[in-house]
């Protein structure tokens, strides 16, 4: 009985070992590819993402696989051959007739089994701590027992009355151009980078509106808050200059298309949709991920064109997927047959699109991309650059320009490692932003604003004036009146975001998580975020 409990406990020990061993790799690779490969800014943001799932984003699943094969797959195997060996010499032990060598084996066995899973727990527990330190959960516990008065405050409830539009309606061509910094830039044009990889957009942003001092070469750019630094947050905080929160424990983050998405919100799509205007929204990927096609149809009745609608219509054919679903070289050629179209209508348009391939990690490296650069990330945001700029230039030579407003905006910072590798940790960067065949800026400085103060900014791009001059949390910059980051700064101003506040859950965030017959949803995906949703404290920042 005792040789076999030495036995049976030996193999446990072994068995253990190997799964903790196999745990750790996962765990350091998690750890790296956060920290190293992309850049979470916020626990908020990856708490978002688990919710959302990984629908859609099967590029980056297979990037992730095969880095993680590539970075441990010889040692798993290397693992697995000396867990194989342990476990044979079990069974030879077992038909062995020396019952001293069968103690003395199980006895070796056993102790190094046993010393391998204390060493391969205690690196798992250093490593579950680092992962800990790495998504900021402990910041994220402590901001979430605190209580802000942000919203009450400084919250401007966007309402059409408060918004006078012109009597002749601009057509709004606006492009999100994913991950797209001013950082890019040199540090001669206000850049961090020894050459410019965006010579195309610092050139169009001197020759039009960035909101810089008159005659500067130097680009400016937004920053980024928290709850606005992944694409669905920045798009909404850029069309209603509202974070994009996840503390609301009744928030339903299936995104199925009855549910409803920020209900009580007034976007900029809803504006333009009761002047009149007709709304579109193409992306070269599902535009169902992460909740975009819910907030865009319920937020102006955008018509969604997408990688399903491409497939349905014939553009593409039905097993086409490349990247996140097609290319931007397709997306710009499909664009330029929506806008044509649309010119022909009588009724004002707000075209939205959003490109892709300047995604982490690496981009997409089309065959119309340079070979200048080591890293390929640095040729896909030159490559990106030109093509935007030749699309823009297509934009300026039709008949319907003269009467057309383009905003040219990055959604959020890039979460490619390479970035911060090559610039650190310590820089300020912003998000590109340019306003062509807008108004005339004439303030002659250079505003310092965040993403949220693009929403208000574009409305009187279109001409509009805004009683007050803010909407949401945003202000226009072509007005002179200090944004919050301004008047605050933009430390205080992100943590206010990233605080507790009982106006954004109760009043703002009303309605989220009902289907549009007002009926909860039995959640079946909220176990992870309602397990990091602490109970908040009183108290006043």
């Amino acid at each position: 009985m005792k040789k076999r409990w030495r036995k049976h406990l030996s193999i446990w020990t072994g068995t253990c070992a190997y799964i903790l061993f196999l745990l750790v790799c996962i765990l350091l690779y998690a750890i790296d590819y956060i920290t190293n490969v992309i850049q979470v800014e916020s626990f908020s943001q990856f708490l978002y993402t688990m919710q959302v799932g990984m629908g859609g984003a099967s590029n980056t699943i297979v990037q992730i696989l095969q880095g993680f094969a590539q970075t441990y797959l010889i040692w798993i195997i290397i693992a697995t051959i000396l867990y194989a060996c342990f476990l044979h010499l079990f069974i030879q032990e077992k038909h062995a007739k020396k019952s001293y060598r069968f103690s003395n084996t199980v006895l070796t066995l056993n102790s190094a089994a046993l010393v391998a899973s204390v060493i391969t727990a205690g690196t798992l527990v250093y490593q579950v701590k680092q992962g800990y330190k790495a998504l900021k959960i402990d910041e994220y516990f402590e901001e979430q027992n605190i209580v802000s008065t942000l919203y009450e405050d400084h919250y401007t409830k966007t309402d059409s009355s408060l918004v006078q539009f012109p009597k002749k309606k601009k057509n709004l061509i606006y492009i999100y151009l994913e991950s797209m910094e001013s950082t890019y830039a040199d540090k001669e044009h206000g850049g961090e980078f020894v050459q410019n990889l965006i010579p195309h957009l610092t050139q169009l942003a001197n020759d039009n509106v960035d909101f810089s001092e008159n005659d500067s070469l130097m680009i400016n750019g937004g920053q980024v808050t928290n709850n606005t630094s992944w694409t669905v947050a920045g798009m909404v905080a850029q069309t209603s200059g509202t974070p994009l929160g996840v503390s609301n424990s009744k928030y339903n983050h299936s995104f199925d298309e009855d549910m409803l998405f920020m209900p009580n919100v007034v976007s900029l799509g809803d504006l333009l949709k009761e002047q009149g205007y007709s709304n579109t929204l193409m992306c070269g990927s599902e535009a169902s991920y992460a909740g975009r096609a819910n907030y865009f149809r319920q937020h102006g009745d955008y018509t969604i064109l997408d990688l399903n609608e491409a497939h349905e219509s014939g553009k593409l054919p039905k097993d086409y997927h490349e990247w996140w679903g097609f290319e931007d070289s397709k997306l710009i050629e499909f664009a330029k047959e929506e806008i044509t179209e649309l010119a022909k209508q009588d009724q004002p348009f707000n075209f939205t699109m959003l490109t892709a391939d300047t995604h982490f990690k690496d981009g997409y490296l089309c065959e119309d991309c340079p070979d200048t650069f080591d890293e390929q990330y640095e040729n896909v945001i030159m490559c990106s650059d030109q093509r935007i700029a030749e699309f823009v230039h297509w934009i300026q030579q039709q008949d319907f320009y003269q009467d057309t407003v383009i905003v040219l905006a990055g959604d959020h910072l890039s979460m490619d490692g390479l970035i911060n590798q090559e610039v650190g940790l310590d820089c300020q960067r912003k998000t590109y932003f340019t306003v062509i065949n807008g108004p005339d800026y004439t303030l002659n400085k250079t505003r310092s604003y965040t993403t949220l103060d693009v929403f208000p900014t574009t409305v009187e791009a279109l001409g509009a004036q805004i009683e007050g001059d803010h909407l949401g949390l945003g202000t226009s910059l072509y007005a002179d009146a200090p944004t919050l980051s301004e008047e605050f700064g933009f430390e205080w101003l992100n943590k206010q975001i990233s605080y507790h506040n009982v106006c954004y859950e109760q009043e703002i965030m009303e309605g989220d998580g009902l289907d549009v017959d007002g009926n909860e949803r039995e959640e079946t995906n909220m176990t992870l975020l309602s397990y990091f949703m602490p109970k908040t404290k009183t108290g006043q920042q």
